[in-house]
């Protein structure tokens, strides 16, 4: 399986320029990188659970499959198995931040 993967930059401009998508977060503090704005942001799109629970709300919001969805952990290693089950449901547009939150923070 070959995981799109998105370096601190871009995740970074997605967050900032407030970008329609949705955050699935495996149990990271995104907020504390990033202003009151930002903040917002990352609850207005953020989604957390299991990997059933994710990928019951992913499929309950009815987007268009190549609608984008960014994963994030804390070290870029358990995400895995929800891109596989994203994926299988038929969502193409699936992204994971490299290194997770750890290597946002080394970026910063």
């Amino acid at each position: 399986m070959d995981i799109s993967q998105l370096g601190h930059f871009q995740f970074n401009n997605l967050i900032k320029g407030r970008i329609p998508m949705i955050l699935v977060n495996l149990g990271v503090d995104l907020k504390s990188l990033y202003g009151q704005v930002e903040a917002l942001h990352i609850d207005n799109c953020q989604i957390v659970g299991s990997t059933d629970e994710i990928v019951s709300q992913v499929e309950s919001k009815k987007l268009p499959a190549h609608y984008p969805i960014v994963i994030i952990d804390q070290n870029g290693n358990t995400y895995s198995p929800l891109v596989q089950a994203l994926e299988a449901k038929g969502f193409n547009n699936v992204y994971t931040v490299k290194d997770g939150l750890t290597g946002l923070q080394k970026e910063n």
